[in-house]
């Protein structure tokens, strides 16, 4: 995979950038790169931050609207994630998250193994 193609960075990608857990994340996020982001990560990454009580996760929100684009599912996502689901035995929350990186024309960025070895993921320790 190039570097320069668009990656999604879903909730674990971007709880690691926050968190400070990943250099490779780090500079994706700060690079000039463009990014995606799933809108269903908006509700995974702010229900973490409610259930942590972590009191700046709007600032972190407001970060991500304005760092990636933000994808909002449809009938197209939706159909072709149950596929995917399917397919490649995924949870139903990734598969449409998978489904909107594919249908972004991205490279899927997730830290969960689920993914391992399923084309256009890279899997980031």
């Amino acid at each position: 995979m190039k570097g320069k193609e668009s990656k999604l960075l879903d909730s674990s990608a971007w709880l690691s950038y926050f968190f400070g857990e990943s250099k490779k994340i780090q500079a994706m996020v700060e690079s000039e790169q463009l990014l995606y982001t799933s809108v269903i990560s908006l509700f995974e990454i702010k229900r973490k931050f409610l259930r942590e009580g972590i009191k700046d996760g709007s600032a972190a929100l407001e970060f991500i609207k304005e760092r990636s684009i933000v994808v909002e599912l449809d009938e197209k996502i939706a159909e072709k994630a149950a596929a995917i689901s399917v397919q490649k035995k995924l949870h139903a929350i990734d598969a449409l998250i998978y489904a909107t990186a594919i249908d972004s024309n991205a490279v899927l960025i997730t830290g969960d193994r689920d993914f391992e070895g399923i084309d256009h993921a890279v899997v980031i320790k």
